[in-house]
């Protein structure tokens, strides 16, 4: 029987971001055995629609038997969209760090000036008035967020509902039906560099928790 780390692991970045800022965490699964892989999407020109599909067809093309996503904000809500719209049977875990999948206080905010709307692209906005997607039952969902309230939304908007981790509140990342959650003392932009979420994310692509091999306690340098 194979382990799972004998998966792929595919890992997508959050908004405005280019696949390349997932390298540490990518480094760090690596470290732990896990086969990896960036996906890079048009979160500015591309709608959700259209980037799901390029995720779906990406994920079909692995030829895997077994894959899991891990997606850093929007990266994540791409991530389980595409799995429960076009039902990827590969697809056994998912991973979202600090993922607004609920609502973004944040993103609505932005969303009221011209400008605001113009940085928040077309992804996010088809997100925020769709109707949530049922996640498949064979499809387990580990849902991280930050508490250190350090980050653009905190600077940009008001009113950010606490805790939060400066761009998402905790709430924000709730995810019905989700197998595990956990809090971490990180901003949004550290959790992709951070050595506790990396042990956290190994944790549950290995065994569908985060309540080993990593001390979410620990204290780390805000980014």
């Amino acid at each position: 029987m194979k382990s799972d780390t004998d998966c792929l692991v595919v890992l997508l970045p959050g908004l405005w971001m280019p696949a390349w800022i997932m390298i540490p965490l990518q480094r760090r699964l690596a470290r732990d055995g896990f086969s990896t892989a960036r996906f890079g999407y048009a979160s500015m020109r591309a709608d959700l629609t259209a980037n799901a599909e390029r995720l779906a067809r990406f994920v079909e093309a692995a030829g895997c038997e077994r894959i899991h996503l891990v997606g850093h904000s929007l990266g994540g809500i791409v991530a389980l969209h595409a799995t429960a719209v076009h039902a990827l049977r590969a697809v056994h875990r998912v991973v979202m760090l600090g993922s607004p999948y609920c609502d973004s206080h944040a993103a609505r905010e932005l969303a009221r000036s011209d400008i605001g709307r113009r940085m928040l692209g077309r992804t996010v906005p088809e997100w925020l008035d769709a109707t949530r997607p049922t996640i498949p039952a064979s499809v387990e969902v580990g849902v991280i967020a930050g508490t250190v309230e350090f980050g653009l939304g905190r600077l940009v908007v008001r009113g950010l509902p606490r805790p939060h981790d400066g761009v998402v509140s905790v709430a924000e990342t709730m995810v019905g039906g989700m197998k595990a959650s956990t809090q971490v003392p990180v901003s949004h932009s550290q959790m992709v560099v951070s050595q506790t979420v990396a042990r956290l994310v190994s944790c549950f692509l290995l065994q569908g928790d985060f309540e080993s091999r990593a001390d979410t306690r620990a204290v780390e340098s805000v980014v």
